[in-house]
């Protein structure tokens, strides 16, 4: 988290002040996280959320590799780690600047318009104690996601959004949604799996 007393850039502003500094040909994945500092965690969690959180047909399996990357976040968060880690090659990705200057042409209003029902509002849960439990939350919410629950990885995916929008703003209300959120997507999964046990107890003839 930012410092005591300094102003902590909001994301659109981080984003844009990178796009006005770089004057190399492409922008590295690396430089991008290096930019958003502890924004970078935030971000990290929020992609590939939004990707699970997307209505679509149930895949077996397909929420697996996200849920690793993010219980691997989440760890990290818990650990009390300032900016988060990925591997050296993942650094090394990536796109031109041109592209990225388009790219950001694109998303800047979008984020903006989010940023302006978000605001910095201190609570325990933006403090260092507050990033463990947002992590230890975002590790158990991704061992759930990674599990082969039908109608269960939207309402984690939902959370996992929240939480990860409360962490970019260090806004308490929005993380105190978040891990409420987060909650009763834990108690819906297990309602979920409860119900399919009993389903397949009665069709063994256990039940009834």
């Amino acid at each position: 988290m930012a410092s005591p007393g300094t102003p902590r850039a909001r994301i659109s502003e981080a984003l844009d002040q990178l796009r006005m500094s770089h004057v190399a040909e492409r922008i590295s994945v690396g430089e991008l996280l290096d930019a958003l500092a502890d924004h970078g965690f935030g971000l990290l969690i929020l992609v590939p959320a939004l990707i699970n959180g997307i209505p679509g047909p149930h895949i077996p399996g397909f929420s697996l590799p996200f849920a690793i990357g993010l219980v691997v976040l989440g760890a990290q968060l818990a650990l009390g780690w300032p900016s988060p880690w990925i591997p050296r090659r993942m650094r090394r990705w990536s796109v031109t600047s041109v592209g990225f200057s388009r790219f950001l042409d694109r998303v800047l209003p979008v984020i903006r318009r989010v940023e302006a029902w978000l605001s910095p509002r201190p609570s325990w849960l933006t403090e260092p104690v507050g990033d463990r439990v947002i992590g230890v939350a975002v590790v158990l919410l991704s061992i759930v996601l990674a599990l082969p629950i039908p109608f269960g990885n939207g309402a984690i995916a939902y959370a996992l959004v929240v939480l990860a929008l409360g962490h970019m703003e260090e806004d308490g209300r929005a993380l105190s949604l978040g891990l409420a959120f987060g909650l009763l997507a834990l108690a819906w999964n297990a309602a979920l799996i409860a119900g399919g046990a009993l389903a397949i107890l009665e069709l063994l003839g256990y039940v009834g």
